[in-house]
Order: C-alpha cells, then structure tokens, then sequence
C-alpha cells in the first residue's frame, strides 16, 4: 500500500508540473557541433574533444583534464537536468571520474576536483570512478553543495562533506548511463539508469535530499579528470528543463493536429537517417569509433536476453499468485482459465529461449568463424612468408651465376667480284636446264 501511494504521489506531481526545454543551456547528437566544430552556446577547454555525435570530456590517457560550461547563465529557480554519459577503459579500476556542475561563477580554468577548480560556490554531483579511501565504496556518486569555503577531500573520497550520495556502478555498462537531477522547491533527487538496459522503468532512485539551497543565476558544466589510470569520459546528451506549476490545463490536441505532428515527425526523420547516413559516408575515420565490434554486440544480444527472460519469469510468476488465490477461493472455471494462463506463459517462456537461444548461436558462430579465419590467414601467410623467400634466394642464386659469352663473329664482307661471278653462275645454270628441257620436249613430240 505505501508503495502505490509513493508512486501515486509521484505521478500526481509530474502531472502538477510544467517542463519547459532550454535548448541554450542543451546539446545532444547527432549534429552536436556546428561548422567550426564548437557546440553552440558552450565552451569546451582542457582535453575536452566535442564530435557531431557526443562529447569526450576526456580521454583515455593518464593525467587530462577537459571541461565544457554553459556560456549563458540560468534564470530559473527550478530545474530538471537529463544527461547520458558512458565511462569505460581497458582495466578493472578506473580513473577519476567525471563531474557534473551548477555553480555561480564559470572557473577560468581546471582544477583539482575531477578537471575543476576547488571552492566552488554551488552544486558539484561527482561520479567518482576510484577508491581512494581503501573502503570499497567505489564506484558511487556524490553530491556537495559548496558555499565556497569548504575545501573538496579527495583522500577521503569527500566523506563527511556529501550532501547526498549513493553507491552505484556506472562503468563499462554497453549502454550510455541515463541520469534524471532535478531541483525543485529546495528538493534535490537523482534518478539513474545504470546502462544494463535501455528501458525508461529501469530507472532507480539514487539519491533525494529536502533543504538544499542553491541561488539561481548558476552556471551549468561538466568536467573529468584522468589521474594514473585513465578512462575514456564521454557525454552524449545534456538536456536542460525549467520546472513549474500549470497555471492552466492544456487544450487537448485534436485528431488532425496529432496526425499532422506525427507526420512532420516522420519526415524528420527520415531526413535526419539521410543527413547521417551521408555524414557516415563522408566522415569514416570519425564515425568509425562509434563502430562496435562482434564481442560487444555478443554481449548486448546476451544481456538483452536476460532481460527479456527475466520479464517473462516475472510474468509467470504472477500467474502463479494468481492461481494459488483462485484455488483458495475455490471456483472452478476461475481454475480452468488461470491453468490455461499458466500453460499459455510456460509455452511462451519456451518459445522465448528457443528464439533466443537461435539468435545468440549464430552469434556464437559468428565468433568462431571469425576465429577460424583469422587461423587460416596467419597459415597463409606464413606460407607466402616461406615462399617468397625461396623466390629471393633463387634470384641471388641467378645473379651470382658466370653466364658464357658468345665467340665474336668474324668480318667477312662480300665484295663486287664474288657477288658479279655468283650471278654468272646462276645465270648459265638457268640457260643450260631451259636448253635441256627444250630438247627433251621436242623428242616426245616426235615419238608420237
């Protein structure tokens, strides 16, 4: 019962407020940076590298340090932050973390607490990669409001100055981590979804805190630091909302205006497949980092998997309860129907794994064919390898050989006398045959 009023009253207040979309205090890709490859509205420093499709605050090098702030301040005194960042590297640990900020002035320059400058007056939410204090409470998120007097502890991982804090894994996830700040009427709440799975009910609260006071006219930015390990601290969406109560009701849309909207949307798009197709064919070097490979997509096909089968269990398992509560009250055709229920989910569940089951054994093979050819190509090319050096060989053997010259022709020249006596010859050889021959036929004429 308290958890359906809980979530009574947390639909109630969606449905009290108001989300206006600040597009000068956002980024989101694709098309992040304009043509001279800034995102508008913003400033990237440091390490910080923006691309058309995400924004790496840092990357995975030791000792960097990357930030991007808002240039225009927020005037609003209530708001809702909607980010995705994605932190992964090579190791077990990483290094240091990333940071999220809502300060009153912008800093000139990095700093100490994750690429930003201590004694901040305003709101620092830190996802804090590394275990600096040895009490394996790492990775976490942690959020301290500053009035700029308080010195951020990195030994102690900021123990004792949090104002709020959850212990949450948000590294080497294969999806983006969704994350949810909203600050309304002196209340701060952090909603996270871990990366495990793209589904909006997978979100979890992290963290809700009443009494925080932050000024408004604050400035919004996010920062990363690399320290002797290092990960790569990705951005992908900044999205930035103004937060207050309906003054009115909505004029409910019409049929047409629903139809023309979704049609509008669907031309957008499929433009927007074609801008990024065409970007992917111009660009390929910078498109292809966002390229994954077979083990990564092995490994979403498995988790998607779990899920899906866990989903099904779950259903399952409802069906149970509600068989056992009709076999309580003890009507019979109630009976008939939810074992009908139960055989139709176990013959759901079976199909599931068997469908699954194909999928994910072709990914398997996939695997070892690529495996197998990569066997086959080291083979082939230690046999070109052995074959081109018997070519070399031969060849060296060829040059060193003693060809024979051939003997000098000797020069004899034919002079007019020899050719004059050779045509005499031949001449009194003609006459004498044609003398010969002439005989000849004049005796058969006689004979006969």
């Amino acid at each position: 019962m308290l958890l359906w009023l809980l979530l009574g009253f947390a639909s109630g207040f969606d449905e009290v407020l108001h989300k206006r979309f600040e597009y000068k205090h956002s980024f989101k890709g694709p098309s992040l940076t304009d043509a001279a490859a800034k995102v508008p509205f913003w400033d990237a420093s440091g390490s910080c590298m923006p691309s058309a499709d995400y924004v790496r605050v840092t990357p995975s090098i030791r000792s960097k340090q990357g930030q991007i702030w808002n240039k225009l301040q927020f005037v609003g005194n209530n708001w809702e932050i909607q980010f995705s960042l994605k932190i992964q590297g090579r190791g077990k640990l990483g290094a240091d973390g990333m940071a999220i900020w809502y300060v009153q002035e912008l800093p000139k320059r990095g700093g100490s607490v994750f690429g930003s400058p201590n004694n901040w007056r305003g709101l620092g939410i830190f996802f804090d990669s590394f275990d600096n204090d040895n009490k394996h409470d790492n990775p976490a998120i942690v959020a301290v409001v500053n009035d700029g007097t308080v010195a951020f502890d990195h030994g102690k991982d900021g123990k004792g100055q949090e104002t709020a804090s959850c212990v949450q894994g948000f590294r080497n996830r294969p999806h983006p981590t969704q994350v949810r700040v909203r600050y309304y009427q002196q209340v701060l709440t952090l909603e996270i979804n871990p990366g495990i799975t793209t589904r909006e009910s997978d979100f979890e609260t992290c963290f809700r805190r009443e009494n925080v006071k932050l000024a408004p006219g604050g400035y919004f930015g996010v920062s990363a630091a690399t320290g002797a390990l290092a990960d790569d601290h990705d951005i992908h969406k900044f999205m930035t909302y103004s937060l207050f109560e309906r003054t009115e009701q909505a004029t409910p849309l019409t049929d047409e205006t629903k139809k023309k909207i979704l049609s509008d949307y669907e031309k957008y798009d499929i433009a927007l497949e074609e801008k990024k197709k065409k970007y992917r064919e111009n660009n390929p070097d910078r498109y292809s980092q966002d390229v994954e490979d077979e083990q990564n997509l092995f490994y979403k096909s498995l988790i998607d998997y779990q899920v899906k089968l866990s989903e099904k269990f779950d259903q399952l398992g409802n069906v149970i309860k509600e068989l056992v509560n009709v076999g309580n009250s003890g009507d019979t055709s109630a009976i008939k129907s939810s074992v009908a229920n139960l055989e139709r989910m176990q013959n759901s569940i079976v199909r599931q794994i068997e469908s699954n089951g194909a999928q994910l054994q072709n990914v398997i093979s996939k695997m070892e064919n690529i495996n197998k050819k990569s066997q086959t190509s080291e083979k082939d090319l230690k046999t070109i390898t052995l074959a081109l050096g018997a070519v070399q060989t031969q060849l060296k053997e060829i040059q060193n050989r003693k060809t024979p010259s051939c003997p000098p022709i000797p020069d004899q020249g034919i002079t007019f006398i020899h050719l004059f006596c050779l045509i005499v010859i031949q001449t009194s050889i003609l006459i004498g045959y044609w003398v010969w021959r002439s005989r000849v036929e004049e005796a058969r004429k006689k004979f006969f």
